[in-house]
């Protein structure tokens, strides 16, 4: 599995600069005005962590190194906190995160969501621990990965909440909730979010239909929405079905499932995929730790195989689908 990482990270990493790989064309030209002094660095600058490492790399080294070096803060993160959190099978979990619907996306496209995301799953896996000085360091792990992409405050948000409320029927119940109120109300709840100012590209994603036909279909998006559920029901099962008490998954599940309620409460934006990556970051340890540390099943090796197999088909035919 390290041999794999480190062969992602290079093939990846050193991809040519081009729009097949959707935003790595736009970061690349930003690149290139640091390079040429068009674009000055602020460090009162909004994200000024990303942006100051773009700035500062711009001096020393080509674009293609600068995202060699974005891979490696995606991926050696997400890894890291597989074998933090599922210590045994660090290395199978880290095959659900690479079989993830996002995961290629956010390597190429949404690079710095992607990178801070993966910091926030670092981050987790230190605030589960019960030392302080663990704490500290994801403290510090979610500095970072807020002042790389500012919505990660979101997950970081919903990490603390579900730290002190381990309440998971009541989260499970304002998830649905959630579905409701974004079938009943959704207009309205998406002109409240886009007045918090809660990421400076918020209102754009909500309120821009310019690229609505990029999308295989916009509106409530009951696809994406079963998609999501997974790891819920298979959390259902696990906590109320089989009465399985593990104070880590608790965490996990209710930040995931904290998450995704704001997701679907925006579900109908031009731009969900987006806010929908700030739960499905987290989608394939929600699904992969209790598979991999919990005794649900008698022929528990046998099912996580098959469930790893239909969650990487999944990704492999929605791949085929888009094209």
């Amino acid at each position: 599995m390290i041999t794999f990482c480190i062969a992602f990270i290079l093939i990846v990493g050193l991809r040519p600069v081009s729009y097949h790989f959707g935003d790595t064309i736009n970061y690349a030209h930003q690149y290139y005005g640091y390079q040429r002094g068009t674009i000055l660095y602020d460090p009162d600058s909004s994200e000024w962590l990303f942006n100051g490492m773009m700035s500062r790399a711009s001096y020393v080294m080509s674009v293609q190194y600068f995202f060699l070096i974005i891979e490696f803060f995606y991926i050696v993160p997400m890894f890291w906190a597989c074998m933090r959190l599922v210590s045994k099978n660090g290395s199978i979990a880290m095959l659900f995160c690479l079989g993830a619907f996002s995961f290629f996306s956010y390597g190429v496209n949404g690079i710095r969501n992607g990178m801070a995301c993966s910091l926030i799953l670092l981050a987790l896996s230190f605030f589960v621990s019960e030392t302080k000085n663990e704490k500290i360091i994801a403290g510090l792990l979610c500095f970072c990965a807020y002042n790389v992409h500012h919505s990660t405050a979101l997950p970081i948000l919903c990490m603390v909440i579900a730290y002190f409320y381990r309440n998971t029927r009541m989260v499970m119940y304002f998830w649905l909730f959630s579905i409701l109120l974004s079938l009943v109300a959704g207009g309205a709840i998406e002109s409240f979010f886009s007045r918090l100012g809660f990421d400076d590209r918020l209102s754009g994603y909500i309120n821009s239909h310019q690229y609505d036909d990029s999308f295989s279909s916009t509106g409530f998006r009951w696809d994406f929405l079963l998609y999501s559920v997974m790891p819920i029901w298979l959390g259902w099962y696990v906590i109320f079905k089989r009465n399985i008490q593990n104070r880590s998954y608790q965490i996990l599940l209710n930040m995931y499932i904290l998450c995704n309620a704001f997701w679907v409460m925006l579900i109908r934006a031009s731009f969900s995929n987006r806010f929908a990556y700030l739960s499905w970051f987290m989608y394939p340890l929600v699904l992969a730790y209790p598979l991999l540390t919990l005794p649900i099943w008698k022929d528990q090796g046998k099912k996580t195989g098959m469930i790893l197999v239909g969650h990487t088909l999944f990704t492999y035919v929605m791949w085929l689908i888009r094209g």
